[in-house]
């Protein structure tokens, strides 16, 4: 497996970039880890209403999507990670492997986190650190986990655009934010594309595999790798 970082990226052609990548999974091709930063969008997973989105966000993207669950927020701030593999056991156990890595990279910097069956994601303190929503074909996932870093990624959810993830009243919250709180005396210099790198480093020790380095790569390169060349219209 490699694992790649993007930078900021647009949703769209992401989730197009990974239904061609499991399309080569699918095949015999390699499994491939995305990490990324999105531009600002919302997304709505299968479960979601019209009535999750609560204001206007002019400007703001809304994307129905293929992943599970209801709406969610990707932003600046904010690192997405997605992991495009072969299920290694049952679909709890993937989710429970992506949570397990949030929560790993939290705990480095002294904030205790918790995995949340009930309430799908990474929780810290009752609010939400991470959210994971996953699509299964054939036992090859894509989408994935978004753990906010800065505290940029907050504002939509404190501006309440939408019901985050079906939960009338949640809250979250950003590592950088938990932090503070715990610590206001620690300087937290950590950015998004230096959390890829942990976010990385423990889905790997999970896996019981050495480490993944971590390359730079665009969604052009990536895409224009895929075997057939050909774009794959995702489908929500």
């Amino acid at each position: 497996m490699k694992a790649y970082y993007l930078g900021r990226v647009a949703y769209r052609p992401t989730w197009e970039l990974q239904e061609r990548l499991r399309t080569q999974v699918l095949t015999g091709g390699p499994e491939t880890l995305l990490l990324c930063e999105h531009r600002p969008v919302l997304t709505l997973g299968k479960s979601a209403t019209p009535t999750d989105i609560l204001r206007a966000t002019d400007g703001v993207e809304q994307v129905r999507t293929s992943r599970g669950g209801q709406v969610t927020y990707h932003g600046p701030g904010q690192l997405v990670v997605y992991p495009i593999v072969r299920l290694r056991g049952g679909v709890l156990a993937h989710i429970e492997w992506l949570a397990s890595a949030a929560i790993a990279v939290a705990s480095r910097f002294g904030i205790a986190a918790e995995f949340s069956r009930e309430r799908v994601g990474v929780w810290t303190h009752g609010r939400k650190l991470a959210a994971i929503g996953v699509h299964i074909a054939r036992r090859v996932a894509i989408h994935g986990l978004a753990m906010n870093i800065r505290r940029e990624a907050t504002r939509a959810f404190e501006q309440g655009w939408f019901v985050a993830c079906g939960e009338a009243g949640a809250r979250a919250v950003s590592l950088e934010e938990a932090v503070l709180e715990s610590h206001p005396a620690l300087p937290f210099a950590l950015t998004v594309e230096s959390a890829a790198q942990l976010m990385a480093d423990e889905l790997s020790i999970l896996a019981g595999q050495a480490p993944l380095p971590l390359e730079t790569a665009t969604l052009e390169q990536l895409g224009a790798s895929c075997a057939d060349g050909a774009p794959t219209e995702p489908q929500p």
